[in-house]
């Protein structure tokens, strides 16, 4: 372990004793200072909340990787970045470890492996985040997270597209507190989005100050204060914006919208679920999901606010996306008991037979102007024999 190693994990060390011990002073209204009707309250707020794996890419078993791409995994909450390493967020095939580096992206929660050297063409890798990460309360991980995905049969050189933008080319009526996305057709880059590449500018092509954050395929730029009434805005996405095997786009793309004279106030509300609430008989490998009003941020969709529990009241342990096509949000159960082995008998995804689940969707999912659900949204549903 080099010198470097040692007075990060100390420094690291230092900074969740602290957190942890975090205290929250709240004066109580009505109080003066001093006097036997004087005093104040205090607070103390202890993180005991254990993070979770929220995405990850590759995705479990469905789906390839070009042999020249890196791997990333999204979590719940800010985590320590000492404590992501090469010890704790780990790459094999069969039982031969994958040399690498890890990187975190402290701004969109991201860590990043990137294997020494190419992959090798069609094999079967498994990606492991073992228990000794942790939050910045020093929380750890409560399991091992494993998942395992298969490589292509070369290397990925398909060039990243925007896919959809939000609001649309042209668009009108856009609210002044809501943020400006854009979505990918593959995984990107979480280093390569920054407010440099992803540029919000109104009339006289001045610079509006915001910030840029990456989750599930779609980059979301937050304005610092709320945008101008009736105003034209141009977004521009920079053509050096990368996919997880460095390919660009090479081409500036750009969109135009006005605003509206008011901000959005109206709070998203859900319109359906899957399965429906009470429902019987389930299939066990039925997705999970509940469809929105309207966009959420994507930020706000994580395994701690879509949440599943099963007939033991303990929370499965899974993976969420938003779908902003859809505005739909699904949960997917990751189901390896053990690290993953070379065969599975069954889907890792699928849920238990003759089991009652429960699905909550919590008021910490927000729509795109920070508008938090009305209260939490909750349903049951069992599963066939």
């Amino acid at each position: 372990m080099s010198v470097c190693d040692v007075r990060s994990r100390r420094f690291w060390s230092i900074a969740r004793r602290m957190l942890s011990g975090l205290v929250l002073f709240t004066g109580l209204a009505g109080c003066g200072g001093g006097g036997s009707g004087g005093g104040s309250g205090v607070s103390v707020v202890a993180d005991t909340t254990a993070p979770t794996v929220t995405s990850m890419t590759p995705g479990e078993d469905s789906l390839v990787l070009g042999t020249n791409s890196a791997l990333t995994v999204t979590f719940s909450e800010a985590m320590a970045p000492g404590a992501i390493n090469t010890d704790t967020f780990r790459l094999t095939e069969g039982s031969n470890a994958v040399p690498g580096t890890v990187s975190f992206e402290v701004g969109n929660r991201v860590g990043v492996f990137t294997p020494a050297t190419r992959l090798a063409p069609n094999k079967r890798y498994t990606a492991t985040i073992v228990t000794g990460i942790e939050d910045l309360a020093g929380n750890p991980l409560a399991t091992d997270f494993a998942w395992c995905f298969v490589t292509a049969g070369s290397e990925d050189t398909t060039i990243p597209i925007m896919i959809a933008t939000g609001p649309a080319d042209a668009g009108t009526d856009f609210p002044l507190n809501q943020k400006i996305s854009a979505t990918f057709s593959e995984d990107m880059s979480a280093s390569s989005l920054t407010a440099a590449r992803f540029r919000l500018t109104g009339p006289g092509t001045t610079l509006v100050s915001g910030a840029v954050a990456y989750r599930g395929r779609t980059a979301v730029f937050t304005p610092r204060s709320k945008l101008a009434s009736n105003t034209s805005f141009t977004a521009t996405l920079a053509g050096d914006v990368a996919d997880l095997a460095g390919n660009v786009s090479g081409a500036d793309v750009t969109w135009d919208f006005s605003t509206r004279a008011n901000s959005d106030a109206t709070p998203p509300v859900v319109v359906g679920t899957s399965p429906a609430n009470a429902a019987q008989d389930v299939a066990i490998g039925s997705p999970i999901s509940v469809a929105l009003s309207e966009a959420l941020d994507p930020a706000t969709i994580t395994t701690e606010t879509f949440t599943v529990t099963g007939p033991d009241a303990r929370a499965l342990i899974g993976t969420v996306t938003f779908d902003p096509a859809s505005n739909t949000a699904t949960f997917t159960r990751l189901n390896h008991l053990t690290t993953p082995v070379a065969f599975h008998p069954a889907p890792v995804s699928d849920l238990d037979a003759n089991s009652t689940y429960t699905a909550v969707l919590s008021i910490g999912a927000r729509d795109m102007a920070g508008n938090a659900l009305p209260g939490d949204v909750a349903w049951s549903f069992t599963t066939a024999p």
